[in-house]
């Protein structure tokens, strides 16, 4: 039973006790949500792919352990490796323009540009949480968030690849 919970605060970075409004707090509730998405994507891929995705959930639970322990996420350099080689696989697919996508064809399509569009809100909060850290001399492991950006571009290739 959470006694603080009712107080409005949590465990944060560093174990330290924190707002529930605090960026920090924010920023792992971005990448929960994320991962949630992901799971409802999971469901409707198979293979490979639902493989893929299994692994992105796993990394989201991995930065959010490394958030809280302000410690450098140690498979970042080789996971942001990993989704640039994804990257380069579809946009081999695509001429380079790039162009709105309308999804709603299919529910793997939505689901897809769901699980892009909680990429771009964590990466948002990511970024404030980056510029904080920076003001106050704190630790920021860089590979997060060129993860998470990463993986919005390759969830909208997906969803490309989808659409044609």
């Amino acid at each position: 039973m959470s006694i603080r919970g009712d107080k409005g605060m949590t465990l944060g970075e560093c174990n330290l006790v924190v707002s529930k409004n605090s960026l920090f707090v924010r920023v792992v509730g971005m990448i929960d949500e994320l991962q949630a998405r992901i799971g409802l994507c999971r469901v409707r891929l198979k293979g490979e792919e639902n493989k893929n995705f299994e692994d992105i959930e796993k990394d989201l639970y991995q930065i959010m352990g490394s958030l809280y322990k302000g410690l450098e996420w140690s498979k970042g350099e080789k996971r942001v490796k990993d989704i640039e080689l994804k990257i380069k696989f579809y946009n081999k697919k695509f001429d380079k323009s790039d162009r709105f996508l309308v999804p709603g064809k299919n529910e793997l399509e939505v689901r897809l540009n769901f699980c892009r569009t909680g990429c771009r809100l964590a990466e948002e909060e990511l970024v404030f949480l980056k510029e904080k850290n920076e003001k106050e001399k704190l630790y920021f492991d860089g590979n997060i968030l060129k993860y998470i950006n990463k993986l919005s571009t390759y969830f909208y290739l997906m969803l490309r690849d989808e659409l044609k």
